[in-house]
């Protein structure tokens, strides 16, 4: 009986011990598909930053690239225009030192418009 009994009990012990490696091993598999979807949550989520960032830089240096257009449009329209008053004022001898400067103004303006503009491409 006694033979009958221990026998019983160490069948239950390897019983017992053999499921511990299924147990085990489900375990690690649900630790790996876990893992597995942490990773695509992060990797996703790191997509998802980045598109918007590059987004924001894309539109950044569209509105700075306008907005130095329209800089040199103003110039282009300010420069001809202080270099034709320049040049009434020196012609006629209304104010040739005044128009003289005007006329320089209108010239160095001219430069740097168009330096820009050549840069800007």
């Amino acid at each position: 009986m006694r033979l009958a009994i221990a026998s019983l009990v160490a069948l239950m012990l390897a019983l017992s011990f053999s499921s511990l490696g299924v147990v085990r091993s489900q375990e690690i598999d649900v630790n790996q598909t876990l893992t597995s979807m942490y990773d695509n949550v992060m990797s996703g989520a790191k997509a998802t930053i980045s598109k918007f960032l590059a987004g924001v830089q894309e539109l950044f240096l569209f509105i700075v690239h306008k907005g130095l257009e329209v800089l040199i449009t103003i110039a282009r329209a300010s420069y001809f225009a202080l270099g034709l008053l320049g040049l009434v004022l020196w012609a006629t001898g209304i104010s040739p030192y005044r128009g003289r400067h005007l006329i320089v103004g209108a010239i160095v303006l001219a430069i740097i418009a168009e330096v820009a503009r050549g840069l800007l491409g």
